[in-house]
C-alpha cells in the first residue's frame, strides 16, 4: 500500500505555548498506534505539521486535528503519495521556534507568515517540506 504525506498549517486558539505538551503527548500516542510519522513546528501561535503513513490513517488523524477546538484556520499545503517515509524516525518530532529563532531563519519565517488566503501559498508548500525535513535531520537549528 502506498504511503501518503500531508502538510498543514493552523493557528492555535490559545496563543500560549503552555498547551503544546498536551498536543504533543496526544500526537505521539495516537501516531504510534496508527504507524504515522511526522514533525511539528510551532512558532508564534502557528503550527506547521507533516503527517505520513497509510492514507486512510493520515486522513483519520487529520480529521481529528480539524475537530480539535484548540486549532483554528487549518489549511492543507501538500497532500500526496510518497514512495518512502521522510520522517521515519519520528512518531512526532517537535521544535518550538521563538521570534528570535525566526529572525535567524528567514526561510522558516517566510513559511510561518503564510496565510490561507495568500495567492502564493502553494509556492510555499515546497518550502514548508524543506524546513520540516531540515529540523528533522538536524541540518537546520537555532543556537
Amino acid at each position: 500500500m502506498p504511503l501518503f504525506q500531508m502538510i498543514y498549517m493552523s493557528s492555535l486558539v490559545t496563543q500560549s505555548p503552555a498547551i503544546l505538551p498536551a498536543i504533543l503527548e496526544a500526537a505521539v500516542r495516537n501516531n504510534k498506534s496508527r504507524a504515522i510519522t511526522g514533525m511539528l513546528l510551532y512558532a508564534d501561535g502557528s503550527v506547521l505539521q507533516v503527517l505520513e503513513g497509510e492514507k486512510d490513517l493520515v486522513l483519520k488523524t487529520f480529521a481529528a486535528i480539524e475537530a480539535d477546538k484548540r486549532h483554528d484556520g487549518i489549511f492543507v499545503l501538500i497532500e500526496h503519495e510518497i514512495a518512502t517515509r521522510q520522517f521515519a524516525s519520528w512518531s512526532m518530532g517537535f521544535k518550538q521556534l521563538s521570534r528570535s529563532d525566526l529572525e535567524k531563519l528567514p526561510a522558516a519565517a517566510h513559511v510561518f507568515q503564510a496565510r490561507q488566503d495568500e495567492i502564493s501559498i502553494r509556492g510555499r508548500a515546497g518550502e514548508a517540506l524543506t524546513i520540516l525535513r531540515s529540523f528533522a535531520d538536524g541540518s537546520m537549528s537555532v543556537v
